[in-house]
């Protein structure tokens, strides 16, 4: 299964955000380090912080930050927000589909990789990284 280009620059600004130890930071300074679409990063910022994985401040001083610890934030629930209907097929227009069993086998596959997401933290991903910082240190 691959994840979309969305939820992949999700998890890169989550765990950006785990190993920062700076607070907040810049969703341009961000996208810069990570050669994102400043654009693109603010609209997945926006989602997470809707979904209460991060705070975003606007104007000066402002910025974004996890909004809670990362043993709070599940990788699978966050997969669950940037990927609400993953289909791992699109059968629309196939002439097998009524005799054809893989939609029900790639389902099970899906849920099978998903709860192996679930069982783990975002605090799991940062564990063993040099610097790791958290809760961030004060400005």
């Amino acid at each position: 299964m691959q994840l979309t280009r969305h939820s992949d620059y999700a998890l890169r600004l989550l765990i950006h955000l785990g190993s920062s130890g700076e607070g907040r930071v810049s969703i341009a300074s961000v996208a810069e380090e990570q050669d994102i679409s400043a654009t693109h990063l603010m609209k997945i910022a926006n989602g997470l912080a809707h979904a209460g994985y991060i705070e975003a401040v606007r104007g000066r001083g402002g910025g974004i930050q996890l909004a809670r610890d990362p043993a709070e934030i599940n990788i699978g629930a966050v997969l669950d927000v940037t990927e609400p209907r993953c289909a791992m097929v699109d059968c629309t227009g196939c002439r097998l589909v009524r005799g054809c069993n893989l939609p029900g086998v790639l389902a099970e596959a899906r849920r099978a990789f998903m709860d192996v997401l679930r069982r783990y933290t975002l605090a799991d991903v940062l564990r063993g990284r040099a610097g790791q910082l958290w809760p961030p240190r004060a400005a």
